[in-house]
């Protein structure tokens, strides 16, 4: 979406040639419940934000997982980041923001505790492509820590000033 002629644009770190270095998923080192929910979460930071915003809200989800599990898997929800960029491992580091169950959840039978934050990819099939949305609010949306995705879109009606998407691939594990 297109403000003043200057388009709001996610960049996401930690990509090489639109590939998500393996740290970030079930190739990595770092699981937050056993060998299950692969925990270190990418930096990005969104430029072009309008005037106007009081907080960016995204979404790090996986379309290719439908014919797979039947659904589109959530791996990371998060809203009221008042800042336009967030540090590597920022999910698990914290701050000014709030983040929303994943769809381990279900998958993988946690907690919503456990399922909370970032939950990075693990295709089991095939290389999938992730979809990361970021959404610039007018302000802050009402919502406490493990919301569920359908939460946040009813909260951000509205709200949206402005959005952007970036796109990474990942591989499964070998």
């Amino acid at each position: 979406m297109a403000i003043l002629g200057k388009p709001m644009e996610i960049v996401m770190f930690g990509l090489e040639n639109g590939v998500l270095e393996d740290r970030f998923g079930g190739k990595g080192a770092e699981f937050r419940v056993g060998d299950d929910m692969p925990s270190r979460s990418f930096a990005f930071r969104v430029d072009g934000v309008p005037p106007g915003t009081a907080c960016l809200a995204g979404v790090f989800d996986d379309p290719d997982a439908i014919p797979v599990g039947g659904f589109n898997w959530i791996h990371w929800t998060f809203a009221n980041l008042k800042d336009h960029f967030m540090g590597e491992d920022g999910s698990r580091a914290g701050g000014d923001f709030v983040q929303g169950v994943t769809s381990w959840y279900l998958g993988a039978d946690l907690t919503r505790e456990q399922a909370t934050g970032y939950g990075g990819p693990d295709p089991p099939d095939r290389e999938h492509e992730y979809r990361f949305r970021v959404f610039a609010l007018s302000e802050p949306l009402d919502l406490e820590e493990g919301f569920f995705l359908n939460e946040m879109l009813r909260e951000m009606r509205g709200k949206v000033l402005a959005h952007a998407t970036a796109y990474a691939r990942y591989s499964p594990r070998v």
